[in-house]
């Protein structure tokens, strides 16, 4: 698994760029940008501040058959409450007709 592209990939589909994510997990953007490019370690600390920075869990961070789209649509659906999960998934199956 290439992390630095699969952080790049998460920032960019948070439509974060990396100055905000370094804000906000406190260090500097160069240091995110080497990150990215697979040019500097990254401690299991560091990562969790960006999972949570970006919204996933290290689990689903680190699931590499889910695309970006899948692991953003995860974590924001298990974020949701019962109901809400019951209503979107109501809409979901709305949008495709049932089979016969």
């Amino acid at each position: 698994m290439d992390i630095g592209t699969r952080i790049q990939n998460l920032r960019k589909a948070s439509h974060m760029t990396a100055k905000e994510l370094s804000q906000i997990i406190e260090v500097s953007p160069s240091f995110i940008s080497a990150i990215e490019n697979n040019s500097s370690k990254l401690s299991l600390p560091t990562l969790a501040k960006i999972c949570d920075a970006l919204g996933v869990t290290l689990s689903e961070f680190f699931n590499t058959e889910a695309s970006v789209v899948d692991t953003k649509l995860s974590s924001a659906i298990s974020t949701l409450p019962e109901e809400k999960k019951w209503q979107l998934l109501n809409f979901l199956e709305g949008l495709f007709p049932h089979k016969n």
